[in-house]
């Protein structure tokens, strides 16, 4: 497998998706066509031109696969909330790949990820298979908006194929005011749909999760939820009883977005791990039920949590990163590409910080292999061996082949 990645944002769509294309393929250094295109790109820009104009420049049997972007990041660039589009070309050689599509996101995630894994249960058999997926995470019907969730979608998942594979993955979000987003299915564009991208032969795997926080305080149980939403704590209504927490360090109203629970699926009382938590982002507040509204409905009766406190500095990240490298290295495995899906909560500007975590993962890479990064609205990734929907989270992701 060899991979190159370019990167625009040329606010003309054809101009811009050309430039991507063909500093992808010079990157890679290779004069074959390509085997498979992963593209992503903000709403700004049309996803079926970028189609049509990827497919002129590699021809028309490469399958093309992506969708929607808040923004991008490569090896040497990165942005959001503006005309970025971001290309990877990829080589497969001896690689193969097997690109699945489900739709009726809308109508039940849970089903649409039912079909998707009886349709991965035909040829994956083991879990340590690598699986993307990329899902449309924006449900808008006029001016309704509401979040397609990945945790049913990911049972529905497991139901179908019997197990749950090594996978990492996105919720696409085009903006960061929701408009409508567009999924690439190698030959076709949709919205609403699922896509799974299962890769066979020599090649492996390797996530970490990124989370950028610590737990603040002690731990504290849901005891009473409808759906997403937490309506008590310990036993007291959830909005009051978070406040009594917080005190005037937050204010309720400003809990949405800022607001960051942590749910540890490792050892209770142990050193704090990051791989062992999933953080929970409030996505708004139900004044009327004195609630709480999660962006997953995962945080049922029962759940056990800590309220966690984002990190001042990004020293966190280097280590991280090169433990990946290093790990690979040991196990004399090449690294070819890196795929690195950020919350697009994270970026500087969204967040009113001026850390830009994108920068520090360009500096780690320090261009050793090609980077495609992402800002979206969900990510996925391993937390105690299994695949869960992860909020204000950053994904790095490494494929490799023996040297």
């Amino acid at each position: 497998m060899r991979a190159g990645v370019g990167y625009s944002e040329n606010p003309d769509t054809t101009m811009g998706a050309i430039q991507a294309t063909t500093e992808a393929i010079k990157q890679a250094g290779r004069s074959t066509t390509c085997d498979l295109i992963l593209m992503f790109s903000t709403a700004r820009h049309s996803a079926h031109v970028i189609r049509q104009v990827i497919a002129s420049v590699v021809g028309p049997t490469v399958s093309i696969v992506g969708g929607a972007a808040t923004g991008a990041i490569s090896n040497q660039q990165f942005g959001y909330s503006g005309d970025q589009i971001i290309v990877a070309a990829i080589w497969l050689d001896r690689v193969n790949f097997k690109l699945e599509v489900e739709g009726g996101l809308r109508q039940s995630e849970e089903e649409t990820g039912r079909k998707l894994g009886q349709k991965l249960s035909a040829y994956v058999v083991e879990p340590s298979k690598p699986v993307l997926l990329f899902y449309d995470a924006i449900n808008r019907d006029g001016d309704n908006v509401s979040m397609i969730m990945a945790t049913p979608l990911l049972k529905g998942l497991e139901e179908g194929l019997g197990f749950m594979p090594n996978l990492v993955g996105a919720g696409l979000q085009g903006d960061y005011v929701n408009s409508p987003t567009w999924q690439l299915t190698g030959d076709g564009v949709v919205q609403h749909h699922a896509l799974t991208l299962t890769f066979g032969g020599p090649v492996q795997m390797d996530s970490i999760i990124m989370h950028g926080c610590r737990p603040a305080t002690s731990y504290y149980t849901v005891t009473k939820t409808d759906y997403q939403t937490i309506l008590e704590i310990n036993g007291y209504p959830a909005l009051d009883y978070m406040h009594q927490i917080l005190g005037e360090a937050i204010a309720p109203d400003n809990y949405p977005f800022f607001l960051i629970l942590g749910i540890n699926k490792g050892e209770k009382w142990g050193q704090f791990n990051e791989e062992s938590y999933a953080s929970r982002l409030c996505l708004a507040i139900d004044k009327e039920r004195n609630g709480i509204v999660m962006f997953e409905p995962d945080m049922v009766a029962g759940t056990e949590f800590q309220v966690m406190f984002r990190s001042l500095d990004l020293d966190y990240i280097h280590p991280r990163i090169e433990s990946l490298y290093s790990g690979l290295a040991l196990k004399n495995y090449e690294p070819t590409f890196a795929l690195y899906i950020n919350c697009a909560g994270r970026a500087g500007a969204y967040s009113g910080s001026d850390l830009e975590d994108a920068i520090a993962v360009q500096n780690s890479v320090a261009g050793r292999t090609p980077l495609l990064g992402i800002y979206c609205g969900v990510e996925i990734a391993s937390v105690q061996g299994r695949p869960r929907g992860l909020d204000w989270t950053g994904v790095f992701t490494l494929f490799s082949v023996p040297k």
